[in-house]
Order: C-alpha cells, then sequence, then structure tokens
C-alpha cells in the first residue's frame, strides 16, 4: 500500500508540473484571441487547427519562472506577433536569476513580426546577443525573461511582479504542429520550441488577453523554482498519509 501512495504522489506531482490550466477565467476573452494566434500559424496536420489548447496547456506557473540555454549553447528568439497599443514601446528580453538589476534586450519597440534576436551565455556568464557582448555579465546559464511596458517591467517570475499577475503563459510544442511564423520556412514546432504570451498591461488595467507580444523561443529548458516544487511535494506528501491513514 505504501508503495503505491507514492507511486501515486510522484505521478500527481509529475503531473502538475509538466502542464497548469489556467482554464478560461485567466483570459479577458476566455483564450479566444491567444488560440487564434496559434491556430493562425498552424499549417498541418489541420490548417488553422493548433493542437496547443491556450486553456490547457500552459506550463506550470512553478516551470515557466526560469530558464537556461540547452547544450548549444545559444537560443533564437522570434517574434511571431504583437496586439498591442504598447506594441511601439514594448521590449522584451531576459535577467539574472540572481539579480533582476541585470537586464538584457533582445527586442526593442521598433520590432515587428518575423524578427529574431539569438542569445548565448559563455562560461564567464557574459551575455552575447546577436553574435556582440552586451557587456552585462550573469551568474550563470540561469534567467528569467522580461517584458518592458509603459506599464511597468514585468518578469516571468510572478512573485516578483508588483501586481502579482502572472504576465507570461509558455506553451511547449508537441512535436505535432507544423507551424509558420511570419516569413519564415513552415516547420515543425518541436518540444525543444516554446511560445511565450505576454500581458503587457498593469493588472488593474489589464485585458488579460496575452497578445500584446508572443514570441517563440528554441533551445531553452525550464527549470523549476525548487522551493515551489518542494511545497508541492510537501502538499501531495501529506494527501498521501492522509489516504494511507484511511486505508
Amino acid at each position: 500500500m505504501k508503495k503505491v501512495i507514492l507511486g501515486s504522489i510522484v505521478v500527481l506531482l509529475s503531473a502538475s508540473l509538466a502542464a497548469a490550466d489556467p482554464g478560461a477565467g485567466a483570459f479577458g476573452d476566455g483564450g479566444a484571441a491567444l488560440q487564434g494566434v496559434l491556430d493562425g500559424f498552424t499549417v498541418a496536420p489541420v490548417a488553422g487547427d493548433s493542437s496547443v489548447d491556450v486553456t490547457a496547456d500552459a506550463l506550470a506557473d512553478v516551470l515557466d519562472s526560469y530558464w537556461s540555454i540547452t547544450g548549444t549553447g545559444g537560443s533564437t528568439s522570434t517574434m511571431i506577433i504583437e496586439i498591442a497599443g504598447y506594441a511601439g514601446s514594448n521590449k522584451f528580453g531576459v535577467y539574472d536569476k540572481t539579480d533582476t538589476s541585470k537586464m538584457v534586450e533582445l527586442f526593442a519597440g521598433a520590432a515587428v513580426a518575423g524578427a529574431q534576436a539569438t542569445l548565448s551565455i559563455k562560461a564567464d556568464g557574459s551575455v552575447y546577443v546577436n553574435g556582440g557582448d552586451s557587456t552585462v555579465d550573469f551568474a550563470g546559464n540561469l534567467f528569467g525573461f522580461y517584458l518592458d511596458s509603459p506599464d511597468g517591467v514585468f518578469l516571468s517570475d510572478t512573485s516578483k511582479n508588483a501586481d502579482s499577475l502572472d504576465h507570461m503563459f509558455a506553451y511547449q510544442g508537441t512535436d505535432t504542429d507544423t507551424v509558420q511564423l511570419p516569413g519564415l520556412a513552415a516547420g515543425l514546432w518541436t518540444d525543444h520550441e516554446y511560445v511565450l504570451a505576454w500581458e503587457d498591461l498593469y493588472a488593474t488595467v489589464s485585458d488579460k488577453d496575452y497578445t500584446d507580444m508572443v514570441l517563440m523561443i528554441e533551445s531553452v529548458i525550464p527549470v523549476p523554482v525548487p522551493g515551489a516544487v518542494l511545497l508541492g511535494f510537501l502538499g501531495l506528501s501529506a494527501a498521501g498519509l492522509k489516504l494511507r491513514k484511511r486505508a
């Protein structure tokens, strides 16, 4: 019985980390606008119909706060779309997990759909963008994403946002859909690629459509927040203990 309970806890924990269900209520429009973006760049197996459901397939918040570049040592970000009054002002980039004041911009407000930027972090922590040294050094290969809008600077780590709103939802490719991003040849949306969907308005005035900036990032992997994972595990463990007592 003990092994069954522990096994169930591990399965439940894995499932909770694998994906979150923000639900239609997390969106001001029930997720219609963002779903339209994903459907719009899907060309196969069913044109105009993404296998990713924006209300059910977002990464858990404890997973999308921090990221690292995978073994290639470099990552490419591609702008998909900006549907926002602040489109000409919004800036996107990465920040050092250990020091949020260390920020490196990848896209300025003038960026347009189809624009691309490359990011690499050297062994000494120096951050390179489009092959050039940003002159900013991170503590290592662990960073968050940020959106700098006229309403404020919003981080992928929700706990650090002044309005406590989760301003970024992340979606992993399923190795199912062939997509075509603006100006680029069609290709498979693999599980090594993530779509980041941003809300650029402060919580009290936000329309929560998460289409204010939508990008695809490749050659990165989410890194769980240890404290949050531990709390989740403790919660599930407590539930397991109660089940064992009842058994």
